[in-house]
Formats: structure tokens, C-alpha cells, sequence
């Protein structure tokens, strides 16, 4: 039998790694900062509204293993919203060091991932995280950590859109799902301190059009960390249609290019 076609007992299997996937090893550094409410209220699609305050968090992680992906580094940049009586954070963009972490978020629970170069590393008291796209370090972040923080567990919602882009290009497959993640970590070995962010221009990745107003600190924290998925509703599609494109590069720079080349000859 060919491993392109799996048995009833290997669907079991494989069902369950999507049903209670699990990252272990998690080295992260973390900072959050205030943006500015009008950024959140444009960035986040309805039926998401912003939470009380305009927060956002810019992260860098490494994980030594993983159930589901192998080990990978990854970052993620988040805002803080509201679904219903719901509280939680929308990703904006979501930069992976592996094309299987990649493939695996994208298709269980619509993460904006893209292929990156991540990089985190830890001397002392200092830190340092980078995410590097097409040439360009576009994220960076440093942090001088100076106070221990005690081990503790965190949980937080994380709100995510699954759809398609119709074949012929008319739109959208389908009215996207709304997919509500909870994210359990386990945190210890916790360091906090002060923090520095900087977002880099970049034609694909458009984090420098994220306004940072006030950083409200570093932390960097050791640990585990295990998700579990599930499907809130839909939402209509011609309604999210203008966020749809966000987490795919620029194919209009692509298209560009290639018409260039094509009347030069």
C-alpha cells in the first residue's frame, strides 16, 4: 500500500497529533507594547473588536520538539480583541523557520505563517530575536532582562480566519471560518526587563506599519506548550475579502517584475 493513502488505524493516529498537538522546549522572548487604536480597529476583521486598551506583543520563540512538526523557531506578532464574551489576540503575521511548521498551521487552524529566517539567542542578561524574509531583518528585537519572574502557567485565546481563494479568482471558496485556538504554556525560568522593537520596511512583510507608541516591556520565558482548535462560526465572505490577502507576499511586486522582463525582451 502506498504512504500517499493512509489506513484507518494511521488516520486515528494522525487525527489525534491535529487534535492535541504539543511544543516542548520553548525558549521565547517576548515584549508587548501599546499601538495605536486605529491601527487595531483597520488590522482586525469583523466580528473582532478591539479590546479596552490598544495592546499588542511582538514574540520570538525556539522549540527543541514538537509532536506534530519536529523542532522549529518561530515569532509572531499579536493584538489584543474581543469575539462576544470572548477575550484574546489576533495574529497579524506569524514567521516560521520550517516549511513543515508552516504547512501544519496554515492547514489545521489558518495561521498566517510564512518560511523565514528565525533566529533567538541569550547572553547574560541580554536577548535577542531576529526574523529575516527576502534579505530583509524585519523584525528585531533586544531585551536586557533583570528580574526573575515565579513559574507559572498562561492561557490565552488566539483567533484565526480559515478560507480559500476561488480557483478562477472571483473570491472567496466559501464564507471563512472563524477558529478559536487556546494556547496553554507552561512558563518557567521567566525573566522580565526592558525591551526595545524594531519593525523594518519591507514590500512583503508590512510590520513597519504597525505603529509601536509605548514599550511596556520584555519577558523571557522557558516551558511547554500545547494547543487545542475549534470552530466558532463563519463570516460572511465579501465581508473579509479585503483581509484575506494579508498573510501572502505582495503578487502584485511579482507580477510587476515578471511584465518588466517580458517588454525589455
Amino acid at each position: 500500500m502506498t504512504r500517499y493513502v493512509k489506513s484507518a488505524d494511521e488516520i486515528r493516529s494522525l487525527l489525534r497529533l491535529h487534535a492535541e498537538p504539543a511544543f516542548l522546549g520553548r525558549h521565547g522572548l517576548s515584549i508587548q507594547f501599546e499601538t495605536d487604536p486605529e491601527f487595531v480597529r483597520a488590522v482586525l476583521p469583523p466580528p473582532l473588536v478591539p479590546a479596552d486598551r490598544p495592546l499588542a506583543a511582538v514574540g520570538i520563540s525556539s522549540f527543541r520538539a514538537s509532536n506534530c512538526v519536529g523542532p522549529f523557531d518561530g515569532g509572531a506578532i499579536t493584538v489584543r480583541c474581543r469575539y462576544g464574551d470572548l477575550d484574546g489576540q489576533y495574529c497579524i503575521t506569524m514567521p516560521m523557520s520550517t516549511d513543515t511548521a508552516v504547512i501544519y498551521g496554515r492547514e489545521l487552524y489558518a495561521e498566517p505563517k510564512k518560511l523565514a529566517a528565525v533566529a533567538l539567542e541569550r547572553d547574560g542578561a541580554h536577548a535577542r530575536g531576529t526574523v529575516t524574509r527576502h534579505d530583509i531583518a524585519y523584525i528585531v528585537l533586544d531585551a536586557e532582562l533583570s528580574e526573575a519572574v515565579p513559574d507559572a502557567d498562561s492561557e490565552v485565546n488566539n483567533f484565526y480566519f480559515k478560507y480559500t481563494i476561488a480557483a478562477d479568482g472571483s473570491g472567496l471558496d466559501h464564507d471563512p471560518l472563524l477558529v478559536c485556538v487556546r494556547t496553554e504554556s507552561t512558563v518557567r525560568n521567566a525573566m522580565r526587563g526592558a525591551g526595545a522593537i524594531r519593525f523594518a520596511a519591507s514590500p512583503h512583510d508590512p510590520v513597519a506599519d504597525i505603529p509601536v507608541r509605548r514599550v511596556l516591556g520584555a519577558v523571557w520565558s522557558e516551558g511547554d506548550t500545547f494547543t487545542h482548535g475549534r470552530t466558532l462560526g463563519s463570516v460572511p465572505a465579501e465581508q473579509f475579502l479585503p483581509y484575506a490577502f494579508a498573510k501572502m507576499d505582495d503578487l502584485t511586486r511579482f507580477a510587476a517584475a515578471a511584465e518588466a522582463l517580458a517588454t525589455s525582451g
